[in-house]
């Protein structure tokens, strides 16, 4: 099943914890260290990024299950945004040790604290933290690849998301491919990406209408 057609929800990866296309191969220790510092290299390099993304959601068997659109927004070092517009309205926040979820068509937010269990979302990806990266996951080039890639496989064997592969078109994120241990697959293709422009403090905060529900 290629990479064009297999995707999960970020909503739902969010929600359990916010993109493999190629079989990730031995590396030796010098090579995935050499990886892990150039992909780096490229996430350091994004002070900002606003764009928009394109998703498809299929289950375990294939099947489509949903398709979703909107807008990505990321400042460094842990403002992220991330509001899907259609087929329904949900912004995700993410502000420091804070994560709110807001469910425009509920009229419900919920706030919860940001730990491990959110470790692998995009925020995580571009936020760039080396370190971080390489506590969870085996970093290495993508084999027989044209294009910029890197693999990331988990070390832990029940980390909710067994691999990630992020793909690079001149250094700008063009897709994200998660695969997680319900053999589930997220594809996150992005378009319209403007990296380092300055973006205004409010995008990241959220204006909650009154009569809102509040889950802690």
């Amino acid at each position: 099943m290629s990479i064009e057609t297999r995707s999960l929800s970020l909503k739902q990866i969010l929600k359990i914890g916010f993109i493999a296309c190629l079989t990730l191969f031995a590396t030796p220790l010098k090579a995935g260290e050499e990886a892990a510092q150039s992909l780096s290299a490229i996430l350091n390099h994004y002070q900002t990024l606003k764009g928009d993304f394109e998703q498809k959601t299929l289950d375990s068997t294939g099947k489509l299950v949903e398709s979703t659109q909107g807008e990505i927004a990321f400042q460094r070092p842990d403002l992220f945004r991330w509001y899907t517009s259609k087929p329904t309205k949900q912004l995700i926040l993410n502000q420091g040790n804070k994560l709110a979820i807001y469910d425009v068509d509920l009229e419900q937010v919920t706030y919860k604290n940001v730990d491990e269990q959110y470790g692998a979302t995009p925020a995580l990806l571009l936020s760039g933290n080396l370190d971080k990266l390489k506590q969870q996951y085996n970093i290495a080039v993508c084999p027989n690849s044209t294009d910029t890639c890197y693999q990331l496989l988990a070390k832990d064997d029940n980390d909710v998301f067994k691999r990630l592969t992020l793909l690079f078109k001149n250094d700008i994120l063009n897709m994200m491919v998660i695969d997680n241990n319900l053999d589930q697959t997220t594809l996150i293709r992005f378009k319209n990406i403007d990296i380092n422009a300055p973006l205004p403090h409010s995008l990241f905060a959220l204006d909650l209408p009154a009569g809102v529900d509040v889950v802690q």
